[in-house]
């Protein structure tokens, strides 16, 4: 009976070993790795206004155009008679802020806004344009647009003060 007893200990403890192994060897084939997870919060872009668009003084005669360049000089066309004397003109100018190095698109307004004197009379501002033109670099997170354009002018247009406003959008490219 002994016998016995040594022989089903043997078994067992065969039996144990070999389950001991195979959990061992089961274990030894897996294997681990670990990754990192990052993100980047990039700087909003940012766009204010500087200055207003003026467009100066002029004297409306038959009508025609006053066009202002994103440099601030102006040129008329038809019978617009430029006035110099006490006249301020210059292109608007906004600051677009944002992450470093980016580029940007610049969205003018596609159609003609309104100028209004308050009493009924109305010019329109047309064909915008931009310095940068269409795409501009945020060096060191900030750059200067300029925008100008064509102020149309009727013939004995009213004289007065006339306002109005136009939006520029700007978004990363």
């Amino acid at each position: 009976m002994r016998a016995h007893k040594s022989f089903a200990r043997v078994i067992a403890l065969f039996v144990i070993t070999v389950l001991a192994v195979l959990v061992t060897y089961s274990e030894s084939n897996a294997a681990t790795a670990t990754a990192n997870a990052t993100a980047n919060v990039v700087t909003p872009i940012a766009i204010s206004k500087n200055l207003d668009m003026l467009f100066g003084k002029f004297i409306a005669g038959t009508g025609g155009t006053v066009v202002l360049s994103t440099a601030g000089s102006r040129a008329a066309t038809g019978g617009v008679t430029l006035f110099t004397q006490g006249s301020t003109q210059n292109a608007a100018s906004f600051a677009v802020s944002g992450e470093g190095s980016y580029t940007y698109g610049i969205t003018l307004p596609a159609s003609s806004v309104s100028l209004s004197d308050g009493a009924a009379h109305t010019m329109t501002v047309g064909s915008f344009v931009s310095n940068p033109s269409g795409t501009g670099i945020l060096t060191a997170g900030a750059q200067t647009l300029l925008v100008g354009g064509t102020l149309t002018v009727s013939s004995a247009q009213a004289p007065g003060n006339y306002t109005g406003s136009f939006s520029v959008s700007v978004d990363y490219n």
